[in-house]
């Protein structure tokens, strides 16, 4: 239709999603399952004025410079804008925005059901089930960890780092923390206490990682933050697989140096998970899938929907990140 505003993607429109947008605007997205390569979706998104991207779309600085220059603005669904070079985007003068807090409760429950399948050795009583065995797991070296009452450090206390201190409460579990702006507020409302990033790994029972992938939380955690840690020390990770140095991760668990860990995340997506790592006994791994809930994802769709509403009407996005 004549007049319309034009959205470009370089893969399939989620169904519902398109429903919705095709009704306001005209979609260009490509005809076949697999997303389009760089040069290819340039070209469709000749005239476009808004960019729509998910977390698997490599939006890098190449990608940016060929984009046409009727292109005012990506639109991103998901929390995280690892994926697109901030920096290229800016200097181009591109809006971005992402789809903040209408996920966090299902990343907080799914931190939780890590924190609780590592501490009990869920991956081994799984895998003796499946022989038939109906009571096993009987001999102490078999044991896992009690939950309620061990020390949860969190690394990242923003809005996904409070849901989960606000779960684990229930759990009796003491709180220390990390983050670029503690607050008083924050220790009196979660009864938590912020310290440094050593204190914190020297001192939990249970690490969770909430924090953005950035330069300097690239391999955060490596063989010298694993060496501060417990032997009973269990690492979650539901941010971004590459904060985790996972060979440094792999050669500790092996060695049980650590006690396990429970990912959602992994550094080589969007790769398949390492052979080395997901077969490990005591690590408990999810395929990046913290936010698949009906609920997540419809208000993920609701949420980017709203963004792009808001940018043609005034040029500025709810959630605006650049």
């Amino acid at each position: 239709m004549a007049g319309r505003h034009v959205i470009a993607t370089p893969r399939k429109f989620p169904a519902a999603l398109a429903a919705a947008l095709r009704a306001k605007y005209d979609i260009r997205e490509p005809d076949g399952g697999f997303p389009l390569c760089l040069t290819e979706f340039a070209a469709i998104a000749e005239g476009a004025e808004a960019v729509f991207a998910t977390a698997f779309d490599d939006l890098n600085r190449a990608f940016i410079a060929a984009l046409p220059p009727s292109v005012r603005y990506i639109a991103s669904i998901g929390v995280g804008v690892d994926h697109i070079d901030l920096a290229a985007a800016k200097a181009r003068g591109l809006v971005v925005s992402n789809t903040p807090k209408v996920t966090t409760a299902c990343l907080a429950d799914t931190t939780i059901g890590l924190i609780i399948a590592a501490c009990r050795r869920f991956r081994e009583g799984l895998e003796i089930a499946e022989t038939g065995e109906g009571r096993a797991m009987l001999e102490p070296e078999s044991w896992g960890h009690r939950v309620t009452g061990r020390t949860l450090g969190i690394i990242g206390m923003g809005e996904v780092g409070k849901a989960v201190a606000r779960r684990a409460r229930a759990f009796e579990m003491p709180i220390i923390y990390t983050t670029p702006h503690p607050t008083t507020e924050i220790d009196r409302e979660f009864c938590a206490q912020a310290v440094s990033l050593d204190e914190l790994l020297k001192t939990a029972d249970v690490i969770s990682l909430h924090c953005p992938l950035k330069e300097e939380t690239r391999h955060l955690i490596d063989t010298h933050a694993i060496e501060k840690m417990k032997q009973t020390a269990v690492v979650i990770n539901i941010s971004r697989g590459p904060v985790i140095d996972e060979l440094a991760l792999i050669a500790a668990l092996k060695s049980r140096r650590i006690f396990a860990a429970g990912l959602d995340v992994y550094e080589t997506e969007p790769g398949p998970i390492r052979e080395e790592l997901r077969s490990l006994p005591n690590v408990f791994c999810l395929p990046h899938a913290a936010s698949a809930t009906w609920e997540s994802r419809a208000a993920m769709g609701a949420r980017v929907m709203a963004n792009i509403d808001a940018f043609f009407e005034s040029g500025e996005p709810l959630d605006r990140v650049v």
